[in-house]
């Protein structure tokens, strides 16, 4: 009987130590690198047959082409740096240049750094970009045997617990990784990734890195600062080891915690919101337990409020001491734009007011004032249609709604003519007389009137008005 106790208690023993220290993760290296994907180049498209290949000039990184044998280019354009890693019996044919060779940009610039948390999977967007690379606690999974490896180490010694390859289940052992330190998959001049030598140290329990983390830090920071944008919250929070204003929620608990303990209660009092948000239980750098949250998407507030609040009551109700539940505040909108925008705008009003308050200050009234800003706007805008309509023209049409007409030739009917002519493809021009645009008579339109014609005699032309005069006279009398 006793020593059934005894064994039980060695696996309770096992169990919490397990518990204490199992915080690992497996960190994924996620650039992909070879010459058959797609993704990689500008148009979409792997290089055809005889097409030519452009890199760019900063292209820092290796290039690996496998799976395509026998590979016959009409051209290359190479990089100042950079590999281009050919399989071991794989060749790489040059033909004649052709003008019309359809051409292939690759897409991918600069180096790849292991310090980038965007290189590795296997962390939430709530974990602190400290935590989204490896650490000294993680298991880091490197792409297969048949892949192209590219990476710039960080500056500063760092350590990790292994490394594997995605296609082997066993992770090297600490002398064959010393072996890569001469590969040139590896671009730095010192190989400073090592395996934790320490892993129940004092550090291991709250640290990503022992000594070296300050300058871990600071360098994926260097990267990480540049794609923070905009602080979408009121009242961001500040988080340890996270480079940008964390637009979130957090609860903290008491020092003496498991974290186990605090991550299954935080997984069982936020199962109805994965779809919503991200959550990470972490330890934090003072030996305390922090679950950090954060909202899928665009921040909105009200989800974090309401994750923030069932976790709250779920680990008060399982017994553990709540010390710190608090959120980003309210949603803020991106006003970038009209910060840049307004002094553009706001000066000249500015200015504006100030010369209208000199002017009433010189005793100058306000109508004054705008009907002098009437008379500069109305000269500009008549300079301007003067320089516009430099050139005119008038045009007379003969159509029977238009208010210029030329008058129907004598002896003949206007409509008839018209009619007549229209049937017989005639435009008759000649002989008709173009009637004042100027001058729009008040009589019936239908009232002919009388054309002289020329030339007359003075003595002619007097006895035709004294007869049209006696005409109006009797009228007047009847």
């Amino acid at each position: 009987m006793f020593g059934f106790f005894a064994s039980h208690r060695k696996i309770v023993l096992c169990v919490i130590l397990i518990s204490k220290y199992s915080t690992a993760f497996e960190k994924h290296w996620l650039p992909d690198l070879e010459w058959q994907t797609a993704n990689n180049w500008v148009d979409g498209r792997v290089p055809e047959i005889d097409s030519r290949v452009i890199f760019p000039q900063q292209t820092r990184h290796a290039v690996g082409i496998d799976g395509a044998d026998d590979l016959k280019l009409s051209g290359i354009d190479l990089s100042n740096q950079g590999l281009l890693v050919l399989p071991r019996n794989g060749k790489l044919q040059l033909s004649n240049s052709r003008v019309d060779a359809k051409v292939s940009r690759w897409s991918k610039e600069g180096n790849f750094f292991w310090a980038d948390p965007a290189n590795w999977n296997g962390s939430s967007i709530a974990t602190p970009h400290l935590e989204r690379v490896p650490c000294r606690m993680d298991d880091v999974v490197l792409p297969s045997v048949n892949r192209t490896l590219s990476v710039l180490l960080p500056v500063r010694e760092v350590e990790v617990k292994s490394i594997r390859l995605s296609n082997e289940e066993q992770p090297f052992l600490e002398e064959e990784w010393t072996n890569f330190q001469d590969r040139r998959e590896f671009s730095r001049g010192r190989f400073t990734v090592k395996y934790t030598e320490n892993y129940f140290s004092q550090h291991a329990k709250y640290f990503c890195q022992e000594s070296s983390q300050s300058d871990y830090l600071e360098e994926i920071c260097a990267i990480q600062r540049s794609r923070c944008g905009f602080t979408d919250c009121e009242y961001p929070l500040t988080v340890e080891g996270h480079c940008c204003p964390y637009c979130g929620g957090r609860v903290s608990t008491s020092e003496h915690i498991s974290l186990v303990m605090v991550q299954t209660a935080a997984d069982e009092a936020l199962e109805g919101y994965t779809e919503k948000i991200a959550w990470h239980t972490r330890r934090s750098w003072n030996g305390g337990v922090e679950v950090l949250v954060k909202e899928k998407g665009d921040y909105s507030g009200i989800v974090i409020q309401e994750a923030v609040e069932n976790l709250r009551e779920m680990l008060q109700r399982t017994g553990i001491d709540v010390t710190i539940a608090e959120t980003a505040g309210a949603a803020m909108k991106d006003s970038r734009l009209a910060v840049t925008l307004g002094p553009l705008l706001g000066t000249p009003l500015v200015a504006i007011a100030l010369l209208l308050l000199a002017f009433l200050y010189f005793g100058y009234s306000l109508e004054h004032v705008l009907s002098g800003c009437m008379e500069a706007v109305s000269s500009i805008r008549d300079g301007i249609r003067a320089d516009k309509q430099k050139h005119g023209f008038a045009r007379f049409e003969n159509v029977p709604e238009g208010n210029v007409r030329i008058v129907d030739v004598p002896g003949t009917s206007g409509r008839e003519a018209d009619d007549d002519n229209i049937v017989k493809g005639i435009t008759q021009v000649a002989g008709g007389r173009f009637e004042n645009p100027l001058y729009r008579s008040k009589r019936d339109k239908t009232e002919k009137s009388k054309i002289l014609d020329a030339p007359l005699s003075l003595a002619t032309l007097k006895s035709q008005m004294d007869d049209q005069l006696e005409n109006k006279e009797m009228d007047t009398e009847e």
